[in-house]
């Protein structure tokens, strides 16, 4: 082992001073030398920044000058752009309250639940009762009410109502279409 030339030696001048690899080894620092560290560059960071609250309170006085300088007509046009941005952000909220409202009719007009609205894609009427009417054949049609012909009480399969149907996941229903041998 001595004569490895891999192995170096701790007595030889060069221990320490390099690594298995011929790099130098960094500098290790005690957990004071680090907290020193760290409380140097924080108190660099704080300095650049510690006239903020003066620049902040500059720029709001900046802000309500410019205001009081504008003319009656420009003060009319800022809030007149308020507005129209307020108009178009209910415009939005009324055309989603009317989709959704669509869906809705479309599901009960269909004997679908409503909890299916969330499930029903499209943006006009065609598109929606499209992609429900979809949505039910994939489903396929429950059967007959439990108690009737060859579908005695207390036996055979019980098929869930289309509320219940519509509650279960995508994995639930395939499990159930298996059972049911479809």
């Amino acid at each position: 082992m001595a004569d490895d030339p891999n192995v170096q030696n701790q007595d030889s001048p060069q221990a320490g001073d390099q690594n298995q690899d011929g790099q130098q080894p960094g500098k290790t620092f005690t957990q004071a030398e680090l907290d020193a560290i760290i409380a140097d560059r924080l108190k660099r960071e704080r300095e650049k920044y510690k006239d903020y609250a003066d620049l902040k309170k500059a720029a709001d006085e900046y802000q309500r000058l410019r205001e009081s300088q504008m003319s009656d007509q420009e003060k009319l046009q800022a809030k007149l752009a308020e507005y129209e941005r307020q108009l178009l952000e209910k415009e939005r909220e009324a055309a989603e309250a009317r989709l959704e409202s669509l869906k809705l009719r479309v599901l009960d007009e269909m004997g679908l639940p409503k909890a299916w609205a969330v499930r029903i894609f499209g943006t006009t009427e065609e598109e929606i009762r499209h992609d429900a009417e979809e949505l039910k054949r994939l489903l396929g049609t429950p059967g007959r009410p439990v108690g009737s012909g060859t579908n005695p009480p207390g036996g055979g399969n019980v098929v869930p109502d289309l509320e219940t149907l519509g509650k279960m996941s995508m994995a639930e229903y395939i499990e159930y279409r298996k059972k049911l041998g479809g």
